[in-house]
């Protein structure tokens, strides 16, 4: 990566962690499938890659798996039955079949279409906060999330992911959440009216998801918790799951009811404002 492109220490943790652990179960369902997969690196991670694929190496052999480098040469140590190419700007990386492509730097965000578009495309990107309104990039894709990557001295940077397929959305958040709390780094949704700062934490604070249900419900009406699920995935940096534990909390606070009004809350339980 270039010294233009080289991001603020306690950033780069945090993005390295979520890419190497995205990539880590990707690959797992690349080498299940028969279609393989096609990773391309355009950033600074091709080494941790490479480390990635290394776990695999048992299970390399028979499977289309292919690294793609794109600006920059290969590093040594690519295990046996990855096919490494290298070439010298992303949209020379040509693929077919399923590829995880990550982008980085302002450059990314002409690039997501390129590479999100088409069955089996998805696209992690890295980048310094943007001056222009990056959601129309980001609606090449059917689903996608933003997380503003915040450090202790207030800078951000942002992190974005697109897919066609909810269910690696939900994959890629429940890795997003499961990263090291040691970096210094906090999130917030760029889609929260208040800015909140919340920690890195497999249990994470959930007032401003709690605040957009709340503003789903008096937007929309009534809803099932299966919409509020489905809300939480596409409209916040949130899991699916952790709408249930918002939407508890604000029944006990008196903000909404719920019908049936005991018992556990399922799928069909029905959530109103109150």
């Amino acid at each position: 990566m270039s010294e233009r492109g080289r991001r603020p220490g306690q950033h780069a943790i945090v993005e390295r962690d979520v890419l190497v652990r995205y990539l880590d179960a990707w690959t797992a369902k690349a080498v299940r499938s028969h279609r393989g997969g096609t990773y391309v690196e355009c950033g600074g991670f091709a080494a941790d890659a490479l480390r990635v694929f290394g776990e695999f190496a048992d299970r390399l052999d028979g499977h289309h798996l292919e690294l793609v480098i794109a600006g920059s040469a290969a590093p040594e140590g690519a295990p046996e039955g990855l096919s490494v190419r290298v070439v010298a700007e992303p949209r020379a990386a040509e693929t077919t079949g399923p590829t995880l492509a990550h982008l980085d730097g302002p450059e990314a965000w002409p690039l997501l279409g390129f590479f999100a578009c088409g069955e089996g495309h998805e696209v992690v990107v890295t980048a310094p906060m943007p001056d222009a309104d990056y959601r129309d990039a980001l609606g090449a894709a059917a689903c996608s999330t933003a997380v503003e990557l915040v450090g202790d001295d207030g800078k951000a940077r942002l992190l974005a992911f697109a897919t066609a397929d909810s269910r690696h959305l939900a994959m890629f958040k429940s890795e997003l959440w499961a990263v090291d709390e040691f970096a210094g780094i906090r999130y917030r949704d760029p889609r929260d009216p208040e800015g909140a700062l919340v920690d890195i934490s497999l249990t994470p604070q959930l007032l401003p998801l709690r605040r957009a249900l709340l503003g789903e419900l008096r937007r929309s009406g009534p809803r099932t918790v299966a919409e509020l699920q489905r809300f939480t995935l596409l409209e916040t940096i949130y899991r699916p799951e952790d709408a249930i534990g918002a939407v508890t909390s604000a029944v006990a606070a008196g903000d909404v009811t719920r019908e049936p009004e005991k018992g556990r809350l399922a799928s069909r339980t029905v959530v109103g404002l109150a």
